[in-house]
């Protein structure tokens, strides 16, 4: 059995069948009924050969009061961490706007993370993390009855954290003894509240921000990205990363020559590529490369087909944000390849729950609910982004059809690719000539339409068919590298 140093076998739960024969019918059934509500177990793979531990907990087995105990707890916890919650792409923002008033100077990214983040936490020193922050809290508030809460507050947390964290493998049941066990319901948030204070105490210097300094500090969960435009100051970053005894050097990329370290113009974090030099962000390319194109978490709710591939293929299932769907630092080049890449995603994942849980004469039957969910509300999603995010003396000139065809052309593109989809190529093709102002032949239409159906402007020739955006589509009559469709046979 791997991870034999962080677990303990519990022999107290774990008895042989010779053992049982000693205990009662009834002290047998309480015992199977309490190894029922231990958690198991499950390794997931990861790509280079090792696994990630990971217990699944049911929370079907808690009762309301249980559930508003830890809802409760983790609030606590995260008033302990003191965190501010910032997004990603508004602290970004933040940091581009400034770079631009810096007049662009060089910047030096590192890139990181923390080998098993969890497992390594020191218990002893999360519990005097726990007391030096509660007795900070209650020192900074005023009110007696909100001391008397947090008190309160502590003492339950600290007495949940003193017992045993079990699971199970298989009939066995073992004690975690080492670090924290991801998907243990606290992990998160004491993982969280750990490393903050391992970062302010590591990193004090780095965290310190200027309005003449371009620097950017972020940590989520073991993933870190530090930006700043003093090379002096990130090799000063890297000194104090070495505190760390799990920092995964294999994993750590920069954007400056160095001894030990890899380095790329291409820095790759939580999903997203950004470019060293232009600050651009696009999605990291392992998002949507090989079977990753089609992993879609199949549920009990696909018994009502309509619901289920419209949450999959809509912008629940594709995320719309900010940070990609900015016109600030992205061109407008890079624009449109992100949304054709958005479009490919979604069409995927259509084919794909088509080809599985379909027979090949209905699939016609839902191409009207693409239509509506990805033709017109995904594309909607993106304009809206779009307008949000850009320089006021930017204008985003566009046709609706643009959008239109560029969905439909990623659905045959798919389609062709997964053979029990080939049927519909006919019927997308009516939908691609239909929308095809760029390339086809040329028909009145409106290029913008309000939420209620009816035209706000008439299609102008010179927009539809401009000739830079021709130029651009001419690369979307292939799928995005590393693109794979799925097909039935290869996972045989």
């Amino acid at each position: 059995m791997v991870f034999t140093k962080m677990m303990q076998k519990c022999e107290r739960y774990s008895l042989g069948k010779k053992s049982k024969r000693n205990h009662s019918l009834l002290d047998r059934r309480k015992l199977k009924l309490l190894r029922k509500n231990i958690p198991k177990l499950y390794l997931t793979l990861k790509p280079n050969d090792d696994c990630r531990p990971i217990v699944c907990y049911k929370n079907e087995a808690l009762s309301i009061s249980e559930k508003y105990k830890i809802k409760d707890r983790l609030r606590f916890l995260r008033l302990l961490t003191s965190k501010p919650l910032a997004k990603l792409e508004n602290q970004y923002k933040t940091l581009h706007t400034k770079w631009l008033a810096a007049n662009k100077p060089k910047l030096y990214f590192i890139k990181t993370d923390l080998s098993n983040a969890f497992g390594s936490i020191n218990r002893e020193k999360l519990s005097k993390i726990l007391l030096e922050r509660h007795l900070s809290c209650q020192k900074a508030e005023k009110c007696l009855n909100m001391k008397k809460k947090i008190a309160q507050q502590y003492r339950d947390l600290v007495t949940e954290l003193r017992k045993p964290i079990l699971i199970r493998a298989g009939s066995t049941v073992y004690e975690w003894k080492e670090g924290l066990v991801q998907g243990y319901k606290y992990s998160p948030a004491l993982s969280e509240l750990y490393y903050t204070y391992l970062d302010e105490l590591y990193f004090s210097e780095h965290l310190k921000t200027t309005d003449n300094q371009v620097k950017l500090f972020i940590r989520v969960v073991d993933d870190y990205l530090y930006i700043t435009d003093s090379l002096s100051d990130a090799l000063s970053f890297l000194d104090a990363l070495s505190n760390y005894r799990n920092v995964n050097y294999e994993k750590t990329v920069v954007n400056f020559p160095h001894e030990s370290i890899k380095l790329s113009e291409d820095i790759f974090f939580l999903g997203y590529c950004y470019n060293t030099s232009t600050l651009q962000v696009s999605r990291a390319s392992n998002i949507f490369a090989g079977q990753m194109c089609y992993k879609i978490a199949f549920t009990s709710g696909f018994s009502d087909m309509h619901k289920f591939i419209e949450s999959r293929i809509g912008q629940s299932g594709i995320q719309i944000n900010s940070h990609i769907f900015n016109l600030n630092y992205n061109n407008e080049d890079l624009i449109w390849r992100h949304i054709f890449t958005t479009f490919c995603l979604s069409a995927n994942k259509l084919c794909t729950i088509l080809a599985i849980l379909c027979i090949e004469q209905d699939m016609k039957n839902f191409l009207s609910l693409y239509k509506k969910r990805v033709s017109v509300k995904l594309s909607n999603s993106m304009i809206e982004m779009l307008m949000k995010n850009k320089p006021s003396d930017f204008m985003f000139v566009y046709c609706i059809n643009h959008f239109r065809y560029l969905s439909w052309k990623a659905l045959y593109l798919c389609a062709k690719l997964t053979p029990k989809c080939t049927g519909l190529i006919p019927f997308i093709n009516d939908e691609l000539a239909k929308s095809n102002c760029i390339f086809g032949k040329w028909r009145e239409h409106s290029r913008r339409i309000d939420t209620d159906g009816r035209s706000e402007r008439k299609s102008i020739k010179e927009v539809c068919r401009r000739t830079d955006l021709r130029i651009i589509f001419k690369d979307f009559d292939v799928l995005p590298k590393g693109f794979e469709c799925y097909h039935h046979k290869r996972l045989l």
